[in-house]
């Protein structure tokens, strides 16, 4: 190999890396909070996959959270709405994380909101889509998923 050669492939992989440098300071200069859209969403996968119920309605935001309440009768925690609108092979799940390693999400982020699609996993083809949104620098979930938008919170759970 040439001089010329390896002086041209140094000078790529130079430019490669600082390139990728210039890319993480810029992701971190333009305001991306300290728990991305992505991290979010793990998270709230995570809790329903670990029956974690709270910690996922503290990822939501209060008018999403709130919203389904309202329509329950009687009126129930959100914590309650997991248990109530989550498909039993799901709730049977609650505790075994490692299934959510193969977790897929598909984030599209525009401006100030995102939205994620979700699959690979029994949790998330139960919520399957999710939107976000960055409130004062914090990405907080504006919906519970799928599971929750069809279900019907006035009857009771089906144990089947």
């Amino acid at each position: 190999m040439t001089q010329q050669k390896r002086r041209s492939g140094r000078a790529s992989r130079r430019a490669a890396a600082l390139t990728a440098l210039a890319l993480c300071v810029l992701a971190t200069s333009c305001g991306e909070s300290p728990t991305p859209p992505f991290a979010v969403v793990q998270n709230y996968l995570n809790d329903i996959g670990a029956g974690n119920f709270a910690a996922a309605c503290g990822l939501l935001d209060k008018t999403a959270r709130e919203a389904p309440l309202k329509a329950a009768k009687p009126r129930i925690t959100c914590a309650k709405v997991f248990v109530r609108c989550l498909p039993d092979n799901v709730i049977r799940l609650a505790h075994d994380q490692t299934q959510l390693l193969y977790a897929s999400i598909r984030l599209n982020i525009t401006g100030h909101t995102a939205s994620a699609a979700l699959g690979g996993t029994t949790v998330a083809r139960a919520i399957r889509n999710v939107t976000l949104a960055d409130q004062q620098g914090i990405w907080k979930l504006t919906s519970y998923g799928q599971a929750v938008r069809q279900c019907r919170l006035n009857k009771a759970r089906r144990r089947g």
